[in-house]
């Protein structure tokens, strides 16, 4: 129990889980907007995933992190201008996948963290918990992305029949993360391969057992909170009892020793 029982260190800033949230669907509405419809992820949604992922981080309190991964991030997109990845070549689409997955792992942990631990306000612990799922998703698209250039285009397709079977492009990875999250499963876009199938599979544990961890992790929140509180209280009680004790003992050796 005690493992579960967990307490920030950080102050998050108020209302953090509406704003997390909002970022969150602005960036899925930003990606029909910025679609070029290649295959090479375009970098100004690089640069609008790892700007979400910053505020992000600075919502929940952990400006140190945040400056680390913005840091990274500018040097990463820094790095792809000068290269000049306009190819879409598998080893020029690897780089953009990890500086999406990385802030975007980094903010969901967090927010989870968050949105478990104790003496959160309801609303914005539920709120986190949202932002956690969509972010869960975010991650398995980079996963995606990473495993189709791994296995050199050879694990997903679209299926014939559906928009005349046309290449795929990165947008369909991210697509396909949430219809597997959601286990909506349209089907239009497939995994044809070992690798493919795996990322698939956990990811539709994760979007099955992530969302009934956190109710039963809500639902639990006062048991655990009084716990914490009789702990505290315990521990309040025997510091008081310790302190009465050493300041009683000096004044009852005192007249021994003057005698």
């Amino acid at each position: 129990m005690a493992v579960f029982n967990l307490h920030l260190r950080h102050t998050p800033v108020p209302n953090q889980g509406f704003l997390i949230i909002a970022l969150q669907t602005l960036l899925l509405a930003l990606a029909p907007v910025l679609d070029d419809g290649g295959r090479l992820t375009p970098l100004p949604y690089v640069l609008a995933v790892v700007t979400v992922s910053v505020i992000t981080l600075l919502l929940l309190g952990y400006p140190k992190t945040a400056i680390a991964i913005a840091v990274a991030g500018v040097a990463g997109l820094s790095v792809a201008l000068a290269l000049r990845l306009e190819s879409e070549s598998s080893w020029r689409r690897i780089p953009l996948w990890l500086l999406m997955v990385v802030p975007v792992a980094c903010s969901v942990l967090l927010c989870i963290k968050t949105a478990f631990a104790l003496r959160m306000p309801p609303v914005q612990r539920i709120l986190c918990g949202a932002a956690s799922f969509v972010m869960i998703g975010y991650v398995f698209a980079c996963v995606h992305g990473i495993c189709d250039v791994v296995t050199d285009g050879g694990a997903y397709e679209v299926v014939a029949g559906v928009e005349h079977a046309r290449p795929l492009r990165w947008i369909d990875f991210l697509w396909l993360s949430f219809a597997t999250l959601t286990t909506a499963g349209f089907g239009d876009v497939a995994p044809v391969g070992g690798y493919a199938y795996a990322v698939s599979a956990i990811e539709a544990l994760c979007g099955i057992l992530f969302p009934c961890t956190l109710i039963a992790r809500i639902t639990s929140i006062p048991e655990a909170e009084a716990a914490c509180r009789v702990e505290e209280q315990m521990a309040a009680e025997a510091e008081t009892l310790s302190g009465q004790a050493s300041r009683s003992t000096p004044a009852r050796s005192s007249p021994r020793a003057s005698c």
